[in-house]
């Protein structure tokens, strides 16, 4: 990120990280009326309070659910479904009870810069390993001083809660209760149950040093190699087709950062994909160059885990919009 930021977007989750359930409420809702947050009963529809109703607005932006535009005018503003991800996610897995899914949650919030600048710089920028909380905070605190336009400010104690969302959103709640006796900020009395994303396994206790933490890769197994072919056809060059490995480790944005892959799980994972048929790779003359071929307009099916790479291949089942309201109307949460 080269252009500088005038302002940041901090604490939008209200120190609450999304919980089970609350993704799919908030879907299901906003499909039924889009000016869900302006109501009055809102709190009653989401069966939470004023603070975790901001919360869930808040997270289905930031994880590519929902995009907020102003309606009637410009005088209000109304919530929609994105057709690119989550009307699919809608209709493949409403209830987010697959991994893959959660991926690629978590690469949508990562890259998110606008609404998530600590989740972004954390796993883009940040390298520390057996870092303490506030070791985290204090280096992601530089990077983003550095990213800051001249003579704009940021609250720094809603950075200090956002970095330690961070955390808990990854670690499990017993990790979460270990940390909180030397934490910054205590942890909010209400926010007792875990973020779905632990299960990604992507940040872990140290095994060497008491009461720090390592970014981890996913366990073997959970991240499935398309959910990897995703997030590469997100990041690569539409008009060359082609991204060098080296970027795929360390781009912004990318496989190696996203998911804290090493290079030789980026090249596990590129074999899988070019046996599959989904790219090829150049290794000659140290090129190290990946190519995928077919023009990629991913529409992702959670449901056997199949992606669509032609463009021109038209999503016959594909809900519009409006059909997202019948999906959510067949079951309840």
């Amino acid at each position: 990120m080269n252009e500088k930021l005038k302002k940041v977007k901090l604490k939008g989750n209200e120190s609450f990280n999304f919980r089970e359930g609350w993704l799919r409420k908030g879907m299901r809702c906003v499909a039924e009326n889009e000016n869900l947050f302006s109501q009055d009963d809102v709190m009653e529809r989401l069966g939470v309070g004023s603070k975790m109703v901001k919360s869930i607005r808040f997270w289905l932006q930031a994880t590519h659910l929902t995009e907020e535009r102003y309606t009637n005018s410009g005088r209000s503003r109304s919530q929609f479904i994105t057709e690119d991800f989550g009307v699919i996610i809608a209709k493949y897995d409403p209830y987010f009870d697959d991994l893959f899914t959660l991926f690629l949650i978590h690469y949508h919030i990562v890259s998110n810069a606008s609404l998530c600048i600590a989740w972004n710089i954390f796993f883009n920028e940040y390298d520390g390993q057996d870092f303490t909380k506030e070791d985290m905070i204090n280096a992601c605190k530089v990077f983003l001083d550095k990213k800051m336009d001249e003579g704009c400010t940021y609250s720094e104690s809603s950075f200090i809660d956002d970095c330690s969302s961070i955390i808990k959103m990854y670690m499990n709640s017993r990790a979460g209760e270990q940390i909180s006796k030397n934490s910054i900020v205590d942890t909010h009395p209400e926010e007792s149950l875990d973020c779905p994303l632990v299960e990604l396994g992507l940040i872990q206790k140290s095994t060497k040093t008491k009461g720090a933490f390592v970014k981890s890769m996913p366990t073997h197994g959970a991240l499935d190699k398309l959910a990897v072919l995703y997030v590469i056809a997100q990041n690569i060059s539409k008009e060359k087709n082609s991204v060098s490995i080296d970027d795929l480790l360390n781009a912004s944005n990318n496989i190696g950062r996203v998911f804290n892959l090493s290079r030789v799980a980026i090249n596990e994972y590129l074999d899988q994909l070019r046996i599959a048929g989904y790219l090829t790779i150049n290794r000659t003359a140290g090129l190290d160059m990946v190519y995928v071929e077919t023009i990629i307009e991913l529409l992702l099916i959670i449901t056997g885990k199949v992606l669509i790479l032609d463009s021109t291949i038209a999503f016959d089942s594909a809900p519009t919009s409006l059909s997202t309201r019948s999906i959510f109307s067949q079951s309840s949460i």
